[in-house]
């Protein structure tokens, strides 16, 4: 962005987790530089800076009917859940739509107009739904969903396989404690990679999803089965869930923001988690994730408008609406990258790690690619923010000095005025002005006072350096700089070594 200078009464407030919906008023003069990165309402594609500044409410409409096949289940039992429904768009091509569902006010129908239970649905069911859909983000709430496959006259089956007997082509079933006997000669099977599969793919200890029609036997246990699917066996989940509405709380943000890029987040309590899900494989609030961004991702505001990474800070409350990256890429990367930090170490001759870090911290064990980011804390435009490294910290006058990032010639440093309400951050943890350390990398937002060379800071995330120290029983003790995310990555990976081994 290049330089320009306003000469405007008009200041603009930034709170990092929520919102005020107007802006406030200060008598000085605000500029807007490289690293400030004040938004305005060209940036984001919008024409009219009152309907972004004094949005309180996202527009919504209903969609109309849409028919696809199911091929993903979420929690059924969960106040909140998803599904995923695959369509065909305008252009003919496959699209996989991920659907919120609020379980206790959704519509759930069979094709005759039946009340339908979510947890009797497989699939491969066709259903058609109407949503609705939030306009700026794009976000869909299921009101209605019919699902066409369940017919009348059938019946949903969810339990643990008691017994096989091959012989007679039946399985018993324990439901709720009772037991049922399942004939499977005209049914169809899938059995995690095996589809279809027979009754000698099945396993005692199965959990399975079965749809059933009475065998007119007059006998209230036992049944003719249509469909049996394998959800799980042991720890082995078959039909696995890799779409997720994820509520959370930035964590990090990388310095270089060109996309493709990975920010770092919490994830926060909501409504889709439910305690002992074992279907839950982005994990229990309070889990550290990696979120991947890239040009396909939506960006939004809270009630209207884009977003742009660059406003995005520590502390910021996010939606994200994305898509599990088995591939656990990131995951590989740690890995890679201690193999580097290994050889830093070996190539001194240290033969012991003392490091400063703490060993007790959450580290990410899944990574999400977004879809859609509705950063929650962000409206209002005119939001500015600064990038630098911390060169003094002045705990009695609350002030702290940084460097503006990168370096340029002639560059002087600016003073972060800090008071009661500023919010601050360090690693990812709630801090005090008394935490940051000079070395520590910041990024601040507030406004800009180009007289005083001053930003009045409502936010400030800082990144440490870590100093660690390594020694052997012949050499004195060397202490050298490392960035406190390598150290952490390093640390991480004995920590999630199972997960890694497991993903190879």
């Amino acid at each position: 962005m290049k330089y320009k200078i306003k000469s405007l009464v008009l200041a603009v407030a930034l709170v990092a987790i929520v919102m005020p919906t107007a802006p406030i008023l200060a008598e000085e003069e605000i500029i807007t530089e490289v690293n400030s990165n004040e938004t305005t309402i060209a940036e984001i594609g919008a024409t009219n800076a009152s309907q972004v500044n004094n949005a309180t409410i996202e527009a919504t409409e209903t969609t109309p009917a849409i028919t696809g096949t199911l091929i993903e289940i979420g929690n059924t039992t969960a106040e909140k859940t998803t599904v995923v429904v695959r369509t065909t768009n305008k252009t003919g091509q496959a699209e996989d739509i991920t659907l919120e569902v609020p379980t206790a006010t959704v519509a759930l129908t069979t094709a005759s107009g039946s009340k339908a239970d979510l947890s009797d649905w497989i699939s491969g069911d066709q259903i058609t739904f109407t949503a609705k859909k939030f306009l700026n983000s794009g976000a869909l709430q299921a009101k209605k969903i019919i699902n066409r496959s369940f017919k009348s006259g059938q019946k949903g089956v969810n339990g643990w396989i008691k017994e096989i007997r091959i012989n007679k082509n039946e399985v018993d079933v324990n439901v709720d404690k009772n037991i049922y006997t399942l004939n499977l000669a005209e049914a169809k099977i899938a059995a995690g990679i095996k589809n279809p599969a027979t009754i000698n793919d099945l396993k005692v200890g199965d959990r399975i999803r079965a749809r059933v029609i009475d065998d007119k036997d007059k006998n209230p246990a036992t049944w003719k089965a249509k469909i049996i699917v394998v959800l799980r066996r042991g720890d082995n989940l078959f039909m696995r869930i890799t779409h997720y509405v994820i509520p959370a709380k930035i964590i990090s943000i990388p310095t270089d923001l060109s996309l493709p890029t990975v920010i770092e987040a919490e994830v926060l309590p909501s409504k889709f988690y439910q305690k002992g899900d074992v279907n839950n494989l982005v994990g229990i609030p309070g889990t550290r994730i990696y979120i991947n961004i890239n040009d396909n991702t939506k960006l939004v505001r809270r009630f209207f408008g884009k977003s742009l990474l660059s406003e995005m800070s520590v502390g910021d409350t996010i939606n994200v609406v994305g898509r599990l990256d088995e591939k656990n890429a990131k995951l590989k990367a740690i890995e890679n990258e201690l193999e580097l930090y290994d050889n830093e170490i070996d190539s001194i001759g240290a033969g012991g790690i003392n490091s400063r870090i703490d060993p007790d911290i959450i580290y990410p064990t899944q990574s999400i690619t977004a879809k859609i980011i509705k950063n929650e804390s962000i409206q209002v435009l005119g939001v500015a923010q600064r990038l630098g490294q911390i060169t003094a910290v002045d705990t009695v006058a609350k002030t702290v000095t940084i460097t503006i990032l990168p370096e340029k010639a002639n560059r002087n440093s600016v003073l972060l005025n800090t008071t009661d309400k500023t919010k601050i951050f360090r690693d990812g943890k709630k801090a005090t002005i008394s935490d940051l350390a000079v070395g520590d990398i910041v990024k601040a937002k507030g406004v800009y006072n180009r007289n005083k060379n001053a930003v009045e800071a409502k936010v400030i995330g800082a990144t440490s350096q870590a100093t660690t120290c390594v020694s052997n029983e012949t050499e004195a003790e060397t202490c050298f700089t490392l960035t406190t995310e390598l150290e952490r990555k390093a640390k991480a990976l004995k920590k999630i070594k199972p997960l890694l081994q497991k993903a190879k």
